[in-house]
């Protein structure tokens, strides 16, 4: 498991746990899971060596859906393939400005951040106080785009040492194309290079580049490598 990948199961872990779910290494890996937020993101294997025991971690997970994250073929054992995710890499350079209309802030507000970053995924309202949990706790600095006080979007930012870990971005559908994911990239940019971050990474999708890849790229980072997914059977 290379730096990019130690420091984003760390963020994983914590905010999986911190939000009521659970995590375990077996079968050679990570693997995280929480039965209230059935998304992949958050019922995921993250490999730490390079070989899996896969009846370890298929008898951990039950009959829950859940995603491994690795560069092992997999559709034998009945996998089948998910949307690959592009890691990305930056040092702790400055970030580029970035303009937007809405506020940025690092906040403690958790009902704010919980409710952005629940809606803005098309999760439940329930998951909301489950996914605020991360607001406060060691290691996390959360931030908020608000317009005239109404949380818009959110993302967090997680720091272990001099690496560091941006993830959760959601943006609420009635607050799109303002600029705030970017805003809140160089929000998080500047609070991990003042926690000492030196290397700093996150993931999106594959694919025909959107919003959120173009939006990365252009607060500095690079891409690293592509990682396949594959979706369990069941």
């Amino acid at each position: 498991m290379n730096e990019l990948e130690r420091v984003e199961a760390a963020a994983l872990r914590d905010a999986v746990v911190l939000a009521g779910g659970r995590a375990a290494l077996v079968g050679g890996a990570l693997c995280v899971a929480h039965d209230e937020i059935p998304i992949r993101e958050l019922n995921r294997v993250m490999p730490i060596g390079d070989s899996l025991d896969l009846d370890a971690i298929r008898a951990w997970y039950g009959h829950a859906s859940h995603m491994i994250a690795t560069m092992l073929q997999l559709d034998e054992r009945g996998y089948r393939p998910g949307t690959p995710w592009q890691k990305f890499e930056r040092d702790a350079a400055p970030a580029p400005e970035a303009a937007t209309d809405l506020a940025v802030a690092e906040t403690i507000d958790a009902d704010g951040f919980g409710r952005v970053a629940a809606e803005g995924s098309g999760l439940p309202p329930e998951t909301a106080p489950l996914l605020a949990r991360v607001v406060g706790a060691p290691g996390w600095h959360c931030f908020l785009a608000s317009a005239a006080g109404e949380p818009a979007a959110a993302g967090a930012l997680y720091v272990d040492g001099t690496s560091a870990w941006l993830g959760i971005a959601a943006t609420r559908a009635a607050f799109r194309r303002r600029g705030a994911q970017s805003a809140l990239l160089a929000a998080r940019i500047d609070a991990a290079r003042a926690a000492g971050a030196k290397l700093l990474t996150t993931e999106t999708g594959t694919g025909e580049p959107g919003p959120s890849y173009r939006n990365i790229e252009r607060a500095g980072f690079r891409a690293a490598y592509v990682r396949p997914n594959w979706l369990s059977p069941a």
